[in-house]
């Protein structure tokens, strides 16, 4: 790769915001094992909510643990269930309910009763995790596609001919693609950015924060190290443009449009979005060894989140993806 430096490449991770409580660390003390899994179903959805999971995620969570507890009866103790008794439930939810339930739904009523006994068993303090040894149904679902490093090499190629062309110089594609490169920010993080998210006040230690207005969100939340070359960058870019409302004041569409044009200019056979960028720049952050709790919150991801994407990331490096 050429000289330059990706915004969070290189940067020490600094001091993220703490990401929402684990759902473990919900109240511990009003449980004990002989208290039913009806009863602890309430707490446990409290629980998801103070980590920040969509009120979606967590209406699915609870309908896959009623499940459960239409099966195995709800004066049931949390702590008089053994993997034998989950494997028969799960044996039953997929085969013998009598309703179709295919190998992805299964999966998610998998997890969901993994996640609640982990949680359940640090607040019933149960001696064993009966979901522990519980196997999860076999997904297989496409990894996502990433840039090799040649790529992202054209890529930055085209993208400095676009912003130095004689006719109609556009610094935009230059700005958009390093930035999401090297934070590997989702896309509506992007385009909401504002001036005062970006601290370039403190040479060496220049910084963007990742803001949610939804407190649901708020494991999302993070500080994200930029470089001094962007930042560079940046600055002439703001000198063009008006940014008095937003970083990117255009159309998500619009944006999207720069990023294709980066590839018609690189003579790309796949476009660049957004995802394939996040990916990309995740990738090399999982490479360079930033440690993996670090990571996740550089990701914005929370823990259960987190669990699918690093397993993604692992096949991807495994794959010795040139990324």
């Amino acid at each position: 790769m050429s000289d330059f430096v990706l915004p969070g490449a290189a940067m020490p991770s600094g001091k993220p915001q703490t990401p929402a409580d684990d759902v473990s660390k919900a109240q511990t003390t009003a449980f004990t094992e002989l208290s039913s899994l009806a009863a602890m179903l309430a707490a446990w959805q409290e629980s998801l909510r103070k980590a920040g999971l969509s009120p979606n995620t967590i209406k699915n969570y609870a309908i896959d643990i009623k499940l459960l507890i239409d099966f195995v009866g709800p004066g049931v103790a949390v702590g008089g269930l053994t993997t034998n008794t989950l494997n028969e439930y799960i044996d039953w939810m997929r085969y013998r309910r009598g309703k179709p339930c295919s190998d992805k739904t299964a999966d998610r009523r998998i997890t969901a009763l993994k996640s609640f006994y982990r949680w359940a068993s640090k607040a019933a303090r149960l001696s064993v995790n009966p979901a522990e040894d519980v196997v999860n149904i076999s997904v297989r679902s496409p990894l996502p596609r990433v840039l090799t490093a040649a790529e992202i090499e054209a890529g930055l190629t085209a993208a400095m001919l676009l912003r130095g062309r004689l006719r109609k110089p556009d610094i935009r594609p230059w700005i958009l693609y390093t930035l999401v490169l090297g934070t590997a920010m989702r896309k509506g993080e992007v385009t909401r950015l504002v001036p005062n998210h970006l601290n370039l006040e403190d040479a060496g230690d220049y910084h963007l924060y990742v803001r949610y207005g939804d407190k649901r969100h708020r494991y999302k939340e993070r500080r994200i190290p930029l470089s001094d070359s962007w930042v560079e960058d940046f600055k002439v870019y703001r000198e063009t443009y008006n940014l008095s409302e937003k970083i990117f004041p255009w159309s998500v569409r619009r944006l999207e449009y720069l990023l294709q044009d980066i590839a018609k200019e690189a003579r790309l056979k796949n476009n660049i979005s957004f995802d394939t960028l996040r990916w990309t720049g995740a990738l090399h952050m999982y490479r360079s060894g930033l440690e993996p709790e670090p990571l996740r919150r550089r990701l914005g991801l929370s823990k259960i989140q987190w669990t699918e994407v690093r397993a993604k990331l692992k096949k991807l490096d495994a794959l010795d993806v040139n990324a």
